[in-house]
Formats: structure tokens, C-alpha cells, sequence
């Protein structure tokens, strides 16, 4: 677990999922005259065509782009604390490409080809923490705390035009304009049909996709690594994507694809033009239509009690919701069981479900320990020391924690954690493990003594995946589900600003731990009870929605096999 009060908070991802988040810690309210002011004589320099690099009028020279590549692989290779992790995991070793992407770097022409290369390189990494920094991050980045210099001195560096042309270069690079001629996702560790935009090819919904252009689709997902952004399913151990794309439009594609009786239909398709109406159907069934961020209701007759959270909002700004849950609350006391579904959820505060949902609820203390550990590079220590600095005390939360030396593991670790460690922490390039116990007292304002279950889909991710995770070590909660999205319990993520370009770059700044010491990152969050979406399901629904069908103003049971387990068990099933 983080520390008391350090948590992050959601920003807008790249156009396909990738995010990024920032401590709510750090969230205080200061006016950025400084930021402003800087922001402000640039955009004057950049109208008279004052000849400053990162200006959108002047490209940069090879050497400039070349000094700014060896800036941030220099930076990454000595502090980010996943490369070894994914080389291990998943079978790439960023830093064996160094020379590779210095050529591809002095390859490029223009500022729109430098920051894909930039994108393209992060994104290999695979890592949703880590990408070009969002301009939406940088806003909140100037608002910081005095206390926060090192994020402030950094962000100093650039400034939100520029930060804003970089991210656009690179995100371009991400709006396919043609697709597969059907609709296929990620169900149960395979990609199955939902949707046929082209009739004729044999294809049909509730087909398995097997093969593309003569490779396991698994394999040709994989080859993607770098073009899109990709996660990593721990079950199963491969990557994938949600939604099965191709990132090279030129081209026609051969699939082949396995029918439920076992026989297989080969087509040659050619890609067709995105649907601009099309939605995807995504759990639970009223969260495409919810405007709030809270929806609060009953299952099985009022026996059960439903509440979904679509983000961790910022605390300071979550007061609306905490007043619609507080009022829910008040109501589900002789209620026996409630259902938190936090499927979907991306992120955000943590102190969002901490303060506005475990507080209110506990009847007593409730503990979860884990840890985290950093690398031991030099540039990520100001960071590290300024987290630990601000420390701030939030009314029902406390920590208690000890740093453990790698020579003295067994005194405050068991053998099955030691065991657990990920190896690459017990060398030099990794510092101190910190052993962190987080304690949340009841606030006594809505105790339940009734049976809690969390759901969880694999896209929770970062402060929802704390959520989840807390569940998990504490026991609060039976969590259900899928397995999550994973990066949950680290630090606040750190910035880098590049010297000749001022584009910003945005990295994790420590690996998160489980209460068994096995990484977040790599783990992920194993639910009590695995409960997976239903292929047949996800057809039914995806018709429904393509006809129109009404499917009420809350979740609707019969397309959802995971909510409905959910509610089996709720309802005292076994």
C-alpha cells in the first residue's frame, strides 16, 4: 500500500486507454502565477517566431532530437522500476534496444515523426503509468504545493502549450480511420465475435478468431507491442487488447476463425471504415447511459444492495457523491448484502474510497499491509524525498511502516514473501523495501454488518486496483470478478522534462507490492471468487444494443454472467 494520503489521481489516457495519474496528496489549492507567466511569454515568443525549441513553427535538428533521446533513455534505464519486470514477464528487454532506437530516433524528419518515435518507444515498455505527459496531468502538475518542488521545478521546464502540441503529435498516431470488418474482444483469455459489419465472409458472432495473416492471433497481438497500447493478462500470461485491432490499415488480412462445434471458417477480408456510431457493450449494462459518476440501486427485490462508482474522483470534488452515497447508506443498514461494482473504474483518488466509501461503512478498524520499493537511480530520489516530506495526516487514516534492508529480510518478512519478491529488486539498482501497514478507522457514521462484495473487471487499474487490492489483503470484501488491470500501490509517478524539444515525459516511481510481496505490476489482483463474462452473453448484449432493446435503468442480470455470480453469492450461495 501507498503511504497515508499519498494516492493518485485519473487523467485522460491516450485515445486508446493508456493512463496517467497523479498524487491527490498533492492536490491543494495554489494559483500557478509562475506556470502562467512562463506559459504566456512562450506563447508570445512562439507568435513572433522567436526561435525556441518546442515552439510549433520550428522543427528540431537530428542532434537535438538525438540529445533529448539519450536524455530520457539515460533517465529511464537508471530509475523506472518495471524494465527488468517486463523482461522477465513478458519477454522484452527494452534496454537490449538502445541502438535500434537511437536509429530509428535520427531516422525521423519532423516534430510529428519525433514524437511518435518517442511514443512508440515508451509504449514498448508496456506500461500504462508511462507515456508522453497528458496536458490535462500538466494543469494539475502547476497547481502543486509549494512542498512538491521537485514535480514544480520540472514542470517549470516546458509549459502547457507545448506540453499540449508534443501529446498531439503523439496521440495522432492512434486514430485508425479503418477496421477488422467485425467487432472481436478479449473474453476469457481468447477474442471472440460480437459484431459482423460485412456480411458474406462466413464470419458470424460467437466465432473464436484463432489466426491472422498465418499467425496464433495470440502471436500476432504480441507483434503489436510498440503500435498500440497493450496489457498484460496474468492468468494467462500473454498481452492482449480489449478490442481486436490492426494498426496497419494498408493492407487486406486472412483469418481464420473457430465456430462452438470446432470447425473453422478461413476469409481474406479487407478493413472497413470505423463505425462512428458504434458502441461497445461494456459492464454494467447502464453505464453506457449513466451521466453520474455514483448509481446506487437494489438487486433480487431489495435483498441486496447495488452501488457502481465509475472513477475515484478527486476527494475535494467528490462531495456530490459522497452525499448520494451517504443518503444510500442510511437506507441499506438491515440490508444483508451489498454489491460495490467497480468494473470499468480507471482510477483516480484513492482516498476517494477511502474517505467516501470503506470509513463510513467499517464496524471496526480495518488493516492492509503490502509494500513498495523504488530504484536506487539519483534522479527519481528528489522525488522520493519531497513524497516522504509531505506527509499529511487524513482525519481515520494512519500508517505504520518499516524500511527493510536486503540483508535483513527474515526479520520483517516471511519466507513466503522473501520467496515472492520479484528478483530484480534484491539487486543494487533497487533500494530499500518499505513495508507499509495502512490502518482505516471507522468514522461510526454508517456501520454495516452485512455481507460486502467488490466486483472487478480486468480494467481496473491504478486507485481502483488499490481499491481492490485493499479488499483483497484485508478481507473487507470478497472481491469478484475478473483478474485487474494491475500498477496499483506505488508512488506518485514522477516527471521528466526533455532539454531541447521541453516535451514531458511521465513515469512510475516505485513498484507497488501485494501483502504477499509479489509485484502489482506483474500480479495483478487475483479475485476470491474468478467470475468472467460469458461470450454467448456478450453477443446477446451486443444485439440488444445494436436493436434498440430497453435494458432498464440499472444492471441488467441477463446479459451479465459476472454480476450475476455476484449475486448468488449475495444472496448466500456457495
Amino acid at each position: 500500500m501507498r503511504r497515508v494520503g499519498e494516492s493518485l489521481l485519473r487523467s485522460p489516457g491516450l485515445p486508446l486507454g493508456s493512463e496517467a495519474q497523479l498524487s491527490r496528496r498533492t492536490l491543494r489549492h495554489r494559483t500557478p502565477l509562475s506556470a502562467v507567466a512562463l506559459a504566456t511569454v512562450l506563447a508570445v515568443a512562439c507568435a513572433l517566431s522567436v526561435l525556441l525549441p518546442g515552439c510549433s513553427g520550428n522543427q528540431l535538428t537530428t542532434d537535438q532530437k538525438l540529445e533529448d533521446f539519450r536524455y530520457m533513455f539515460d533517465i529511464l534505464r537508471e530509475n523506472h522500476p518495471y524494465l527488468a519486470l517486463k523482461a522477465r514477464v513478458e519477454g522484452y528487454d527494452w534496454l537490449a534496444h538502445e541502438q535500434e532506437f537511437e536509429e530509428a530516433v535520427r531516422r525521423t524528419r519532423t516534430d510529428r515523426e519525433f514524437a511518435r518515435e518517442i511514443g512508440r518507444i515508451l509504449l514498448l515498455i508496456n506500461n500504462g503509468h508511462t507515456t508522453v505527459l497528458n496536458p490535462h496531468v500538466y494543469d494539475r502538475i502547476v497547481s502543486l504545493p509549494g512542498q512538491m518542488k521537485p514535480w514544480l521545478d520540472e514542470a517549470a521546464k516546458t509549459d502547457a502549450q507545448t506540453v499540449k502540441k508534443w501529446f498531439d503529435l503523439f496521440a495522432s498516431g492512434f486514430r485508425l480511420n479503418k477496421v477488422l470488418p467485425f467487432q472481436a474482444f478479449y473474453i476469457q483469455g481468447e477474442y471472440y465475435v460480437i459484431n459482423v459489419f460485412e456480411e458474406g465472409k462466413g464470419i458470424s458472432p460467437g466465432q473464436k478468431v484463432v489466426r491472422i495473416d498465418g499467425r496464433p492471433v495470440h502471436e500476432f497481438v504480441a507483434a503489436l507491442r510498440g503500435t498500440t497500447p497493450l496489457s498484460y493478462d496474468p492468468g494467462h500470461r500473454r498481452l492482449y487488447m480489449h478490442q481486436l485491432l490492426v494498426t496497419d490499415v494498408s493492407k487486406r488480412y486472412d483469418v481464420v476463425l473457430e465456430n462452438p462445434d470446432k470447425t473453422y471458417v478461413q476469409a481474406r477480408v479487407d478493413l472497413v471504415r470505423r463505425e462512428k456510431d458504434l458502441v461497445d457493450p461494456v459492464f454494467p449494462t447502464n453505464l453506457l447511459r449513466k451521466e453520474s459518476n455514483v448509481y446506487t440501486g437494489y438487486l433480487a427485490d431489495g435483498r441486496v444492495a447495488y452501488m457502481h462508482v465509475s472513477q475515484m474522483t478527486p476527494y475535494e470534488a467528490s462531495q456530490g457523491d459522497k452525499a448520494v452515497l451517504n443518503r444510500f447508506y442510511a437506507e441499506i443498514k438491515d440490508v444483508p448484502s451489498l454489491i460495490i461494482d467497480i468494473r470499468g473504474n480507471r482510477g483516480g483518488d484513492d482516498t476517494f474510497w477511502m474517505l467516501n466509501i470503506v470509513r463510513p461503512l467499517a464496524t471496526g478498524p480495518v488493516r492492509c499491509s503490502g509494500g513498495s520499493v523504488a530504484r536506487s537511480g539519483n534522479y527519481i530520489a528528489r522525488f522520493l524525498r519531497a513524497n516522504k516530506e509531505f506527509g499529511q495526516t487524513v482525519e481515520g487514516l494512519r500508517g505504520e511502516g518499516a524500511v527493510v534492508d536486503k540483508s535483513d529480510l527474515s526479520r520483517y518478512l516471511t519466507p513466503t514473501q522473501i520467496a515472492n519478491l520479484p528478483p530484480e529488486t534484491l539487486t543494487e539498482s533497487f533500494g530499500t523495501i518499505a513495508k507499509q501497514t495502512m490502518v482505516i478507522e471507522p468514522s461510526g457514521e454508517f456501520p454495516y454488518k452485512g455481507r460486502i462484495f467488490l466486483l472487478v473487471d480486468r480494467k481496473v487499474f491504478s486507485a481502483a486496483e488499490g481499491f481492490a487490492s485493499f479488499c483483497k489483503s484485508s478481507g473487507w470484501a470478497t472481491v469478484v470478478g475478473e483478474r485487474t488491470g494491475g500498477d496499483g500501490g506505488g508512488s506518485t509517478p514522477v516527471i521528466m522534462v526533455l532539454p531541447n524539444s521541453r516535451m514531458a515525459i511521465f513515469f512510475p516511481s516505485t513498484m507497488g507490492l501485494n501483502a504477499d510481496f509479489t509485484a502489482n505490476e506483474e500480479t495483478h489482483t487475483t479475485p476470491d471468487v474468478l467470475a468472467e463474462p460469458d461470450p454467448q452473453d456478450l453477443v446477446r448484449y451486443a444485439e440488444a444494443l445494436a436493436k434498440g432493446v430497453p435494458l432498464g435503468d440499472g444492471p441488467n442480470l441477463e446479459y451479465d454472467a459476472a454480476l450475476r455470480e455476484c449475486l448468488r453469492l449475495a444472496l448466500g450461495g456457495e
